[in-house]
């Protein structure tokens, strides 16, 4: 079983629309909605992959009840959600002007360290009684606390387990606070080039500037860490391997959720006792297949098997990643 906690779901809506204008009454037609958060999105591409998968996180109020029910018609996994005060957040999302993409996302509700260490300890119980074999933490929280992913990944390497998987798809300052730990280290992370920058404190802006930064020690100790560099696809470090992913350009409809479904392949892959390049390329071809739907982190199998003969895989030597 998978175990995917999402500190921060909501209500996405995704809207597409020919010229947005700033300042102006911009008409849509009814957006595709559905059930986001990243570690739900995740789930949902495992799930949907043939994994067993629960989940868990924090739902609010009457958009949480209706989160809620939503995510009960999927059918997908199991739902072990805790509720807190306030409302679960609204996500907007809108591709337009050819295929620019726009955010607009509520906080949601604040999350208290209290609250997330019960949460690690119900946690516990479900690992006692299932047969876990990863868990992930995906996504934003709303918290004052910028250790708080780091306490949740203490509290479960100290009461849990020193050796299950713990997937972290997060970034910002939760990121960079587990990065600067040294005694306990995620097993997954994901940042695109970005958030690599931001987390090196450089200018990176490319693939081939990422390609040098595989092997940086702030990694040491992450199993596996995947750098999402969008139409170019990924470089990743897996244990002591190093690899280059390119993928095959593609009609794309929406990109929301396409790196959650790419996590939600990977974690897949890794239950199901893929090969290293499988996983690479099964992680890749599921963030593919999401690009072509509205929803985010669904799949289609057909696609994602015709994608998956079209995307490359490179094993890098370790000497070419020395600039």
């Amino acid at each position: 079983m998978i175990i995917t906690i999402t500190m921060n779901p909501s209500l996405d809506y995704s809207y597409t629309i020919p010229h947005f204008a700033l300042g102006a009454t911009n008409r849509f037609a009814t957006p595709v909605q559905s059930v986001g958060g990243k570690g739900i999105n995740a789930g949902r591409t495992a799930a949907l992959s043939g994994s067993d998968v629960l989940i868990t996180g924090f739902l609010a109020g009457d958009q949480g009840q209706l989160v809620a029910k939503y995510l009960q018609k999927e059918e997908l996994f199991k739902i072990a959600m805790q509720e807190t005060t306030g409302q679960t957040r609204h996500a907007i999302s809108i591709t337009h002007d050819a295929g620019n993409h726009t955010e607009i996302v509520e906080e949601g509700p604040l999350i208290t360290d209290n609250q997330a260490l019960a949460l690690i300890k119900k946690l516990k119980d479900y690992v006692a009684r299932e047969d876990v074999q990863l868990i992930c933490i995906s996504g934003s929280i709303n918290s004052k606390n910028e250790h708080i992913y780091l306490d949740m990944l203490k509290k479960i390497r100290t009461e849990i387990s020193t050796t299950l998987p713990v997937f972290m798809d997060v970034s910002g300052k939760q990121l960079h606070n587990l990065l600067a730990s040294d005694s306990y280290k995620p097993s997954f992370i994901k940042p695109n080039i970005p958030e690599l920058a931001e987390i090196l404190g450089n200018s990176l802006t490319t693939k081939e500037e990422a390609f040098y930064e595989l092997q940086n020690p702030l990694f040491e100790g992450i199993d596996y860490v995947m750098i999402s560099c969008g139409s170019q696809g990924a470089l990743c470090k897996m244990k002591d391997e190093l690899y280059d992913i390119e993928i095959p350009k593609i009609p794309v409809r929406n990109t929301t959720g396409s790196g959650d479904a790419s996590v939600g392949g990977f974690m897949h892959g890794v239950v199901s006792g893929f090969c290293p390049e499988e996983i690479l390329k099964y992680s890749m071809a599921c963030g593919m297949s999401n690009a072509q739907h509205g929803e985010v982190g669904f799949i289609d199998a057909n696609k994602v098997s015709e994608f998956m003969g079209q995307i490359k895989v490179r094993k890098i030597q370790a000497e070419e990643c020395i600039a």
